[in-house]
């Protein structure tokens, strides 16, 4: 068969003949100009047809076995050969028979003996036709592909001008405001607004890691029912600015403690809650249930529901749900926001967990989704090494903008943790160099001068003290996208907080590694 993969690389021809000397014309005939390919019975052209497909068959009718109207019917019937044009080539020259043979679906009809340039004519034209047909194919695929990327540019730009102009404009009219609970009220919308900008971003990141096929998963031992009471307590509150009913139902079998990727999950069932506030009327229902289904190889299955009484999604709505940029309502002008591109991430998240997640609902009635995924029961043991005993914990801080070193200290400024900070890669080296064993952990940014953080690391770790090769780095950049995160944790760095920086995420990243807790 490796002669017919490499011809296939060009225009083929499938000749089906029982006659040798028919099959060497034809041959000799059509080789200069096609890949040509030869069977001399209906049953192997099928099997042929179906596996390697040609561009256009030569069929002959008198063959033993199956004869050829047979054959035309079976390659029609089939989805993989039922395009291929056929053109039949016999001694059968009654106009029945061709009629019979165009009736059957064949693309045309030659006459044995038959004349070397009638072959070339007739087998050139369906080629011609093909290549007609896939141009026109392309240059839909390639408008509809313009349109979706005009659509796409679109939804991003309304969807991000909407949060910046909140940012924007609560920003000018707080400068002259001085009632405090007016003051209170708009840092509030302008931490929302920011959230929601947050977070449409974050998913165009997704989307490009998922395409690049360079989305990861992490794994380290959390509360499962934790995660959802903060999930749930976000959702509450959005959920009680509609007036709407929140209830959850935890299955008590499941374990206090799971091993996964508390984030991503938390994602999954996080932009679920959000669409069913989004899409729920006030006063309407939402309820999240969480059961185990069982264990098996201390892989624990856990089914997480999702049913809302809010306006429903049509079975033809449904078939685009999952697809990237893709929204049940569509169109810049619709009523409901988003950028349509949770429910695709979240589809592929859970797909990594090894589950799936499907939806049913119907257009007023309201929607459930349910999402299974596959935790592991034990948690990876921890050294002392890993995590260190509370008081007295040093950070070496290296970041160049000033303001963004004062909003990271500000933040942490409860926990206790004290900083020291370094204005480039180049100082904090230096610092570390000076005193190794000073420092519990090492905030580090990328993009500095002098001295990067990567190259700052590489250095650090290379140091002859033993401190250097122990102490945690993480990184703290707006540089989020995981061929650039792979590029830090190869140069020596432990993790990997983005900007801007999320307090929980910091901290969280902060106890992994020291076994500090504020």
């Amino acid at each position: 068969m490796d002669d017919i993969r490499s011809g296939l690389k060009k225009n083929s021809v499938l000749i089906v003949d029982d006659e040798e000397s028919n099959i060497i014309a034809l041959t000799h005939i059509l080789s200069p100009h096609y890949a040509v390919y030869v069977v001399k019975d209906g049953q192997d052209a099928i099997e042929l047809a179906e596996e390697y497909p040609p561009d256009v068959i030569l069929l002959d009718i008198i063959m033993p076995g199956m004869d050829g109207y047979e054959v035309l019917a079976a390659l029609k019937a089939s989805e993989k050969t039922g395009n291929i044009p056929v053109i039949f080539i016999t001694g059968l020259s009654d106009p029945d028979d061709e009629e019979k043979g165009l009736s059957l679906g064949a693309a045309d009809y030659i006459s044995k003996p038959f004349s070397s340039a009638i072959v070339r004519l007739r087998v050139h034209n369906q080629m011609q036709i093909i290549e007609q047909t896939r141009q026109i194919i392309a240059k839909e695929i390639a408008e509809r592909s313009s349109r979706e990327r005009s659509e796409f540019i679109s939804r991003m730009s309304h969807e991000m001008r909407t949060p910046m102009n909140a940012i924007m404009g609560l920003t000018a009219i707080l400068r002259n405001t001085t009632e405090k609970n007016q003051r209170d009220d708009m840092l509030d919308k302008i931490s929302a607004a920011s959230n929601q900008l947050l977070r449409l971003i974050d998913d165009v990141l997704d989307i490009s890691d998922i395409e690049d096929n360079n989305l990861r998963l992490s794994s380290s031992g959390f509360s499962f029912s934790g995660m959802l009471r903060s999930l749930l307590e976000i959702a509450g509150h959005d959920a009680g600015a509609k007036r709407q009913t929140l209830t959850t139902v935890i299955d008590p079998s499941i374990p206090d403690t799971v091993v996964g990727d508390e984030g991503r999950l938390g994602q999954v069932i996080s932009s679920l809650l959000s669409n069913a506030v989004k899409f729920t009327p006030e006063n309407g229902s939402i309820r999240l249930n969480a059961f185990a289904l069982g264990v098996e190889d201390e892989v624990l299955s856990i089914q997480v529901d999702v049913i809302d009484s809010g306006i429903g999604i049509s079975k033809e709505q449904q078939e685009a749900l999952f697809t990237p940029f893709e929204q049940a309502d569509g169109g810049v002008d619709r009523k409901f926001g988003g950028a349509g591109l949770s429910l695709a991430i979240s589809q592929y998240i859970v797909e990594l967990m090894d589950g799936w997640i499907k939806v049913e609902s119907e257009p007023g009635k309201g929607s459930k989704f349910t999402v299974i995924v596959r935790l592991q029961l034990q948690a990876p043991d921890t050294t002392d090494d890993d995590r260190a005993s509370l008081d007295g914990k040093i950070a070496l801080f290296a970041e160049d903008v000033e303001i963004n070193r004062e909003i990271v200290i500000a933040m942490l400024e409860d926990t206790g943790l004290r900083f020291e900070c370094a204005e480039n890669g180049r100082e904090a080296l230096d610092m570390f160099r000076a005193a190794p064993g000073r420092y519990d952990v090492i905030l580090m940014d990328i993009n500095m001068p002098e001295m990067d953080g990567v190259e700052a690391t590489r250095q650090i770790r290379a140091l002859a003290a033993g401190e250097g090769a122990r102490v945690p780095i993480i990184a703290m950049t707006a540089n989020v996208l995981k061929s650039e995160v792979e590029t830090y944790i190869a140069a020596g760095m432990n993790d990997h907080v983005g900007k801007p920086v999320d307090y929980a995420k910091l901290i969280s990243a902060i106890e992994k590694w020291v076994g500090w807790e504020p």
